[in-house]
């Protein structure tokens, strides 16, 4: 199965625009099924061909799933499964990975930029890398053990309720680096007086259903001014 996984992680991703993953995915998916259909691993094969569109953290979990009915021999569920799995996940995937996690690690990187500390930078890039490639392998070997349960619990790790909670670090970076950038260029804004406005502007983000996100793209417009006016 390591071939598999491998496929997954340099291929599947590459074809990630839209209506263009079926190709990548049919690619990463060979490798399993001419290990559960050896007979008509090609055949087999065709039904992944059709318009596919997901996460592409997420693909190596719906593969997972995919396989595990394969080899159970029941191709009816993979046609009844693909639009929800494929949606579900994708929808997961978007809101934790690229609406949550990407901006917290581009402010850490900020953050660690700002203080010329190019180790905290690598250490940053190793966390949200172990991250997304924990959840790819995780995620495909829990849906080729459990079947559609699997996809479950990778739904359940990746719930919207934690991930809104996570995403509470985002105005809490954005204060840090708001401070930072006032002490650098000393403005006279203090630390704690920068995250209470940043905390300020998310609760009003918050009840305007906004969402944090705008704060950091704030945060980042702030800094490209910032630096041009200096």
């Amino acid at each position: 199965m390591v071939k598999i996984i491998w496929r997954f992680f340099f291929v599947q991703g590459a074809w990630n625009f839209r209506g263009m993953q079926n190709i990548g995915f049919v690619y990463a998916m060979l490798p399993g099924l001419k290990k559960v259909r050896p007979a008509d691993a090609e055949k087999a094969a065709e039904k992944y061909v059709r318009f596919f569109n997901t996460h592409p953290y997420m693909a190596p979990a719906i593969g997972g799933v995919f396989l595990n009915i394969e080899e159970r021999g029941d191709e009816a569920v993979i046609e009844k499964l693909r639009p929800g799995i494929s949606g579900s996940l994708a929808a997961l995937g978007d809101t934790f990975f690229w609406a949550t996690l990407k901006p917290i690690i581009a402010l850490l990187l900020l953050l660690a930029l700002m203080g010329d500390n190019v180790w905290s930078m690598i250490l940053v890039l190793l966390l949200y890398n172990g991250i997304h490639l924990w959840t790819m392998t995780w995620g495909f070997a829990r849906g080729y053990r459990n079947g559609p349960a699997g996809a479950l619990e990778l739904a359940a790790t990746l719930a919207i309720d934690r991930t809104k909670r996570i995403a509470l670090a985002i105005p809490l970076l954005a204060g840090m680096v708001i401070a930072v950038m006032s002490l650098k260029h000393d403005t006279g804004l203090t630390l704690l007086g920068a995250n209470l406005l940043v905390f300020i502007a998310a609760a009003v983000a918050f009840r305007l259903k906004l969402g944090v996100l705008w704060i950091f793209y704030g945060v980042f417009t702030l800094s490209l001014v910032w630096t041009i006016i200096k």
